[in-house]
């Protein structure tokens, strides 16, 4: 039979001391923790004024956030309406079906009615059209900036292993089809009121 020197026996006890004692059967191991969950940011920029910009509004879920369009100060009292697309990239977010509302909105301030009518074309699932005017003749309404100034808001959902680029261009304005409409004519833009696009998404 080998004999193990009695130095390398003492080594060897000092070893299983200086461990505890702990062998192969020395209790469950602890499971590393998870990672963290991914989480859908927003951040933005406030509208000048004559200006309409996407703003991050509310965080819903981890993949989903509510979007408010909102204006910035303009004094006259002519706004009847908006027609504007916004085009959404199909490869990284999708719009939430029904989610478009004008509820507290700017054109609805003094209690009119307001109609509204946002959708997607068929065979086109990166643009969202949208309508939203004053009905019956109603005449038209000034920006209360910080009370009434949201047009509408909707909801986006970031599509599973999205990769986000760094600049915005995910989610934004077709601008040439896009106009602020003349209480009086909607068949005329307000000219001075443009569309802005300083919205930043990103999934990490």
């Amino acid at each position: 039979m080998r004999r193990l020197p009695f130095g390398t026996i003492v080594l060897l006890g000092a070893t299983l001391l200086g461990c505890g004692g702990k062998g192969p059967d020395s209790g469950p191991m602890v499971p590393p923790p998870p990672p963290p969950m991914a989480t859908f940011k927003c951040s933005d920029s406030p509208p000048q004024p004559d200006q309409i910009v996407m703003r991050c509004g509310i965080r819903l879920k981890a993949d989903v956030w509510q979007i408010d369009v909102v204006i910035g100060a303009h004094a006259a009292s002519d706004i009847g309406g908006f027609a504007f697309d916004l085009l959404i990239d199909p490869t990284i977010l999708k719009y939430v079906p029904g989610s478009a509302q004008t509820t507290g909105s700017l054109l609805s301030q003094d209690g009119v009615t307001t109609l509204l009518d946002a959708n997607t074309p068929l065979g086109d699932p990166g643009r969202l059209v949208v309508g939203v005017y004053r009905i019956g003749g109603a005449p038209g309404v000034a920006v209360v900036p910080g009370m009434f100034d949201r047009v509408m808001v909707f909801k986006v959902q970031a599509l599973p292993g999205a990769q986000f680029d760094l600049l915005p261009g995910h989610l934004v304005f077709d601008k040439p089809k896009s106009y602020a409409l003349d209480s009086t004519d909607s068949q005329n833009p307000i000219v001075s009121i443009t569309f802005s696009d300083q919205l930043l998404l990103a999934f990490q």
